[in-house]
């Protein structure tokens, strides 16, 4: 199965996994990191222990708020080192509940197009 890594500052993070479980219930390999206080070093260990440990073989999709900020810069050299780890930015409620329900439905690439398709479409202004 397929894995989610949402890496934020604060609890951001693991609020969405919590938003996302009082809509949908219980999340399977789905992973939270709260990067606060953590250098980049430390959480590059920290995401490759994850990795590791939960034997990730079926692909990864971390999730990041910010393109260009520390977590999207540990996240993006984990993602070139591992064929099987893909980054998107932008992260938003839309995009994790998609991969909730999808993750099982799509090949490892197919998802990432999904995704990115889902969480945009979650953007809108009205009028």
């Amino acid at each position: 199965m397929v894995s989610c890594l949402v890496i934020s500052h604060g609890n951001i993070a693991q609020s969405y996994l919590e938003a996302c479980k009082h809509i949908i219930g219980e999340c399977e390999n789905l992973f939270t990191l709260d990067s606060h206080a953590l250098a980049p070093k430390a959480l590059y260990q920290n995401i490759i222990h994850l990795i590791e440990t939960h034997n990730i073989k079926e692909g990864l999709y971390i999730l990041v708020s910010l393109k260009g900020g520390s977590c999207w810069n540990v996240a993006a050299k984990i993602a070139k080192e591992y064929d099987k780890v893909e980054l998107i930015s932008g992260l938003n409620l839309s995009i994790l509940l998609s991969f909730i329900t999808k993750c099982n439905q799509y090949s490892f690439h197919q998802l990432g197009e999904i995704l990115l398709k889902d969480g945009i479409r979650g953007i809108s202004k009205l009028n």
